[in-house]
């Protein structure tokens, strides 16, 4: 019975040795395989293209792209409110209502909102008719924003940023939660083209209603607040 014992103790020594032998010379493998492939990396040069942000151009204008519900929408208040305002400088103080009135009768619109001027009386008589004018921000019916989900299939976005000057216009992202991917990818597209960029963690409420004595070109996130639809 002792005799077999130590047979069976020694078939199990000798698998053991086995054993250690093939990992041994798997280890040495790796090993192997872990040097060359740093001897190689080491004598191969990359080259890494990395885009640097561009300065904002001087005497540019701010264009805002909101990205929010996964999509993103240009908002750029430039033309809209030269129109509201055609005529402003001419109008006398009893006659503003009906100028306010005229140009709402027909509000200018983007592809995504629709713009409405509003005049604050008691700003009027605190700081002077020229620093009363605001303007109310409407999103239009139906109209989502692009997602930039296919990269090769054509982008309203990239459409809308062709039609503008890189050298006259930088553009701030308003960015919510739900809206980080798409957010990166916009701002992509933007700087491929030329474009100066900064972005702002905001979600709008619409209507939104801005203060056009401290701001022409469009609500900030500071001085933007909401209002009930009229």
């Amino acid at each position: 019975m002792s005799r077999r014992r130590r047979d069976r103790e020694s078939d199990t020594l000798l698998n053991l040795d086995s054993l250690m032998d093939i990992l041994s010379c798997l280890v040495g493998v790796m090993l192997f395989l872990v040097m060359y492939t740093v001897l190689e990396l080491g004598s191969t040069s990359f080259e890494v293209t990395v885009p640097s942000p561009r300065d904002r151009p001087v005497d540019s204008r701010r264009v805002i792209v909101i990205a929010s519900a996964g999509t993103v929408r240009v908002m750029d208040t430039g033309r809209p409110v030269s129109d509201l305002l055609t005529g402003a400088e001419a109008v006398e103080m009893q006659d503003v209502g009906a100028f306010v009135r005229q140009a709402n009768l027909s509000p200018p619109t983007d592809s995504y909102f629709q713009y409405l001027l509003h005049f604050d009386e008691e700003a009027a008589v605190l700081q002077g008719r020229a620093q009363a004018y605001e303007v109310e921000i409407r999103e239009l019916p139906g109209e989502r924003g692009d997602s930039l989900s296919t990269p090769d299939a054509p982008s309203e976005y990239a459409a809308l940023l062709d039609d503008l000057d890189p050298d006259d216009v930088w553009l701030e992202f308003f960015v919510d939660a739900a809206s980080v991917g798409v957010f990166r990818r916009a701002r992509g597209v933007a700087e491929e083209r030329g474009f100066a960029t900064r972005w702002s963690p905001l979600a709008l409420d619409f209507p939104v209603t801005y203060d056009l004595a401290q701001d022409r070109d469009g609500p900030r996130p500071r001085g933007t607040y909401s209002k009930p639809q009229r």
